[in-house]
């Protein structure tokens, strides 16, 4: 990895001076995780520089990049967020030893039991008779904010909630909720959940006058990083210590839509990454007719990908007649060009995942889950399977994505129990994009039946193939 020639603009990056705030935007494949781990261990270096945090989402890309650097630095750590958020409150003796924090399904109950308490106290009120999930999100929405009163998240913009139509004046209802939320979590000794966990660190942070542990904090990926889990960092950098923020809005897949503008960054300048280093023109001419679909929602910090250095065959989608046809395939396929290359199948869930490695070990193959113990590496001649989300900041030669029928993309359970389909398809929609640009040389997609809403059927960047044409 550090053999790497950089040019151009990863090259001005590299020599920007370690102060201040910095924001780097870029396309996928333009070698924003790379650039972020050389920066990191660039600062790491400097003598009496003090410490640096190289920080994620995703833990699987965490020990990707521990594996990839190779060089042991003292004075550098590569963590998860979370993992970064549970440490500072421990040392501050304000995180439990055990059960601390409320998990996704406990947090949804509590918030039906707030919900089901104040519909008695007020019955006549027609809010109160919204869907879980409304109350669920809307919450989570204030507290990936930050709002702490009823003013503030009244006043506030709705970022990334505006198809959850509520009027302003009855916001009270829905922080009432919140407020009573927080007095049951309390009531069963639950501190936090994973979505207000960022507000404490902040919070304590701001009545920290300690030393700060870093003196530079690099964020990767940080499109998938809440307003207030920016803020937090931003206020965990050490004085005269510098912010670094790399990331690419069209893979922001947690569902915020949130940006980098809303988060206490204050950068004099961005800059934007266009070269592709990893895609060839076949896949990048693919995932822009994703961008195109009608469920792609465009931002301005898009940056789209104007040119590239490698080259690949076109992608393929394969039609079956059924889903065990399907299987078969993308098994004896996967394992052929394991064998002379990295190859990861990409799935929505792991159900997928753990129904085809037994048909992988049944045809010799020992393909390899990838998660935050056994991340992926694009140079090993082997058989991954991720899912779409755990295959954030990785590449592979050869990329397999199935199962790309309508009753698998957008996840039905996932539609099924949102507020709003349109956020779930602009969500879902991310996910295929994300998953094509991994691959470095080949992309093969299939599915059965009916093919997903979300794919781009009418587009040429692609040959369509029958089971017949290719078995």
């Amino acid at each position: 990895m550090f053999g790497i020639k950089l040019t151009g603009k990863q090259e001005e990056v590299m020599a920007l001076p370690a102060s201040g705030h910095i924001v780097v935007l870029g396309t996928a494949g333009s070698g924003k995780t790379t650039i972020a781990l050389l920066r990191a261990h660039h600062l790491a270096s400097i003598p009496n520089g003090g410490k640096v945090l190289l920080v994620t989402f995703n833990g699987a890309l965490v020990e990707y990049m521990r594996r990839i650097s190779r060089l042991q630095l003292k004075n550098l750590v590569v963590e998860s967020y979370h993992k970064f958020a549970r440490g500072y409150l421990k040392c501050r003796g304000k995180m439990p030893d055990w059960n601390g924090i409320l998990g996704p399904d406990e947090k949804a109950h509590y918030i039906e039991q707030a919900v089901a308490a104040l519909k008695i106290q007020y019955p006549a009120e027609s809010t109160f008779r919204r869907p879980k999930e409304f109350f669920v999100d809307e919450i989570t929405f204030i507290q990936k904010f930050g709002f702490a009163s009823l003013t503030e998240y009244t006043e506030a913009e709705r970022i990334g909630r505006a198809s959850a139509n509520i009027k302003r004046e009855n916001r009270k209802w829905i922080f009432a909720v919140y407020e009573k939320y927080m007095e049951l979590r309390k009531a069963v000794g639950r501190k936090y959940d994973w979505d207000d966990l960022a507000l404490y660190v902040f919070n304590e942070l701001q009545d920290d006058d300690g030393e700060r542990r870093y003196t530079h904090i690099i964020i990767d990926e940080g499109q998938d990083f809440s307003p207030m889990m920016i803020k937090s960092l931003v206020e965990a950098v050490a004085d005269g210590g510098s912010f670094t923020f790399f990331g690419d809005v069209a893979q922001q897949i947690y569902g915020s839509r949130l940006s980098w503008r809303d988060s206490g960054v204050d950068a004099n300048k961005i800059w934007r990454f266009n070269m592709n280093y990893r895609n060839p023109t076949s896949v990048t001419s693919f995932a822009k007719a994703i961008t195109e679909s009608e469920y792609w929602r465009q931002d301005g910090d898009m940056v789209e990908s104007t040119a590239q250095i490698a080259e690949g065959p076109k992608p393929i989608l394969v039609k079956f007649s059924s889903k065990q046809c399907e299987m078969a395939w993308i098994v004896e396929r996967a394992i052929a060009t394991g064998k002379t290359s990295s190859t990861v199948i990409v799935c929505r869930n792991r159900a997928d995942i753990h129904a085809l490695l037994p048909a992988l070990k049944n045809k010799g193959c020992d393909a390899i889950e990838i998660n935050s113990k056994t991340p992926g590496f694009s140079h090993l001649k082997e058989v991954y399977l991720t899912t779409y989300h755990a295959a954030k900041g990785l590449e592979f030669d050869n990329v397999f994505i199935p199962y790309l029928a309508e009753d698998k993309l957008p996840d039905p359970d996932t539609v099924s129990s949102a507020v709003s389909e349109e956020d779930v398809y602009a969500d879902e929609i991310k996910l295929l994009y994300v998953a094509a640009t991994r691959s470095k040389y080949g992309l093969y997609m299939t599915y059965s039946q009916t093919l997903s809403p979300l794919f781009p059927e009418d587009s040429d960047s692609y040959d369509f193939y029958y089971e017949e044409d290719v078995v």
